[in-house]
C-alpha cells in the first residue's frame, strides 16, 4: 500500500507456510534456526527464543518459534518455526518497496539453508489497520455504512442503544489464492476501536525465489487497490 502520512496502518505481515511430513524434517528444522539467522545477523543481529525450548517440537508445528530484530524490541522483524516464517513491519516504517527488499532478501536466505526442491510452499500477506471508535458513545452501525463500502442492518432486534460488539468478514476465492476482509471490534494500546484485517492466503507455489516475488508483489497491489475501495470517500480522505 501507499504510504499515507495518517495511515490507519498498525502491522503488515509476509508469511510462508509449508508442510512438514516426515520426522527427518523436523531434525532439521532445529539446525534452520541457527543456519538462517547467520545468514541475516547483520541486519537482524537481535535474536529472542519464543516457545520454551523443553516443549518438544512436533508441538510447535506452524508456530514461530524464534524472533530475529533489528533492534531490541523494535521492528521489522522475522519469526521462524517449523513450518512458517514472517516477516513483520509496523506503520512508523513501513514503505513497501524497502519492505518488499527485505521480504526478498529473506526469502533468498531461507531458500538458500533449508533445501526445498520440488516442494511448494504458500504466501501470504496480511494488512491490519484500526480506527479508534468508541462503542459506547456511538453506533457502530451507522459509522460503517457511512465510512465503508459495506452497508449493515438488521431488523430482528429493536434496541434503545447501538451495538457495543461487532465482528463481520467476507471471504473470496480469488486467482491469487483467497482473500479474507474481517471487521472487528479490537483495543490497540488501550484505546477501543475497529479492527480491520486485509489478508490473503496464496495458493501453493514452487519454492522459487521469482515466483514468491511476483506473487507479493501481485498480492500488494490487489491489497492497495481493494483498501481504496473499501475506504472512499470522505474517510480515506482523513489519511492523506
Amino acid at each position: 500500500m501507499s504510504k499515507l502520512p495518517n495511515a490507519p496502518l498498525i502491522e503488515v505481515v509476509i508469511e510462508l507456510r509449508w508442510q512438514i511430513t516426515q520426522k527427518n524434517e523436523l531434525t532439521g528444522i532445529q539446525y534452520l534456526y541457527g543456519d538462517l539467522y547467520n545468514e541475516l545477523k547483520d541486519k537482524f543481529p537481535h535474536r529472542e527464543s519464543i516457545i520454551p525450548v523443553d516443549i518438544p517440537i512436533e508441538m510447535t508445528l506452524n508456530q514461530p518459534a524464534h524472533r530475529f530484530r533489528a533492534k531490541v524490541g523494535g521492528y521489522p522483524l522475522i519469526q521462524i518455526g517449523a513450518g512458517i516464517l514472517t516477516l513483520n513491519t509496523i506503520d512508523d516504517i513501513y514503505e513497501w518497496n524497502s519492505f518488499f527488499k527485505d521480504a526478498k532478501e529473506i526469502i533468498e536466505k531461507f531458500l538458500k539453508v533449508y533445501t526445498l526442491p520440488d516442494k511448494q510452499v504458500v504466501p501470504g500477506i496480511m494488512y491490519i489497520d484500526f480506527f479508534p471508535f468508541n462503542f459506547e458513545e456511538n453506533d457502530v452501525v451507522d459509522y460503517i455504512n457511512r465510512n465503508f463500502k459495506v452497508t449493515l442492518s438488521q431488523s430482528f432486534f429493536e434496541a434503545d442503544k447501538p451495538p457495543i460488539d461487532f465482528n463481520m468478514g467476507f471471504a473470496y476465492n480469488i486467482e491469487l489464492g483467497q482473500l479474507r476482509v474481517n471487521l472487528q471490534k479490537g483495543i490497540v494500546n488501550k484505546s477501543e476501536g475497529i479492527l480491520l484485517q486485509t489478508r490473503i492466503n496464496g495458493k501453493p507455489l514452487l519454492a522459487k525465489e521469482e515466483k514468491l516475488g511476483k506473487w507479493l508483489n501481485d498480492a500488494h497491489e490487489l491489497t492497495s487497490d481493494l483498501f481504496k475501495q473499501l475506504t472512499a470517500g470522505n474517510l480515506y480522505e482523513t489519511f492523506k
